[in-house]
């Protein structure tokens, strides 16, 4: 009789740690000390924050020389007899309008000679080196119908686009 009580007793022990070390919240109690912790961690690195910005605030508030130099930088504001120089921003995209002078003495592309037979190649390497390019036709009343319509079919089968056309005269 006291051998089964000490076996019932043993076996209530067992099953009791069994459960408490196997129950599924335990599992859930580690998941939320992490996340506390983490928590923590955030806190701690908002705070820190925040005591940067409480700084900055106290010295853009006292400090006349921070303040000056704040509303120089965002406003573009100068001290008198003092010269500005802003300076464009590299990777600010700039329109360049590209003539194309068609007339009876030959082309020129961009200032420079070029001849029916190249003028598709040279539209190409233009896109190439000059992507935001826009070209501007120019073909004077002189020139025939033909190479007129050569001049056109070109230009509107080229990486150029049709471009905008002007008329002489």
């Amino acid at each position: 009789m006291r051998l089964a009580a000490i076996l019932a007793f043993v076996t209530v022990v067992c099953g009791v740690a069994y459960f408490v070390f196997s129950h599924p919240s335990l599992e859930r109690l580690d998941q939320l000390e992490r996340e506390a912790g983490q928590l923590a961690t955030q806190n701690e690195a908002m705070a820190d924050r925040n005591a940067e910005l409480e700084r900055q605030i106290v010295a853009l508030r006292d400090d006349p020389r921070l303040a000056e130099r704040r509303a120089r930088e965002t406003a573009g504001l100068a001290r008198p007899e003092e010269l500005i120089f802003q300076f464009e921003e590299p990777d600010k995209q700039v329109r360049v309008r590209v003539r194309l002078r068609v007339s009876e003495d030959g082309m020129q592309l961009a200032g420079r000679p070029v001849e029916l037979a190249g003028l598709s190649a040279s539209l190409e390497v233009l896109r190439e080196e000059m992507p935001h390019a826009e070209l501007t036709v120019r073909v004077d009343d002189e020139v025939g119908p033909i190479e007129r319509q050569r001049v056109v079919d070109i230009v509107e089968a080229s990486p150029m686009g049709p471009g905008s056309w002007e008329d002489d005269g």
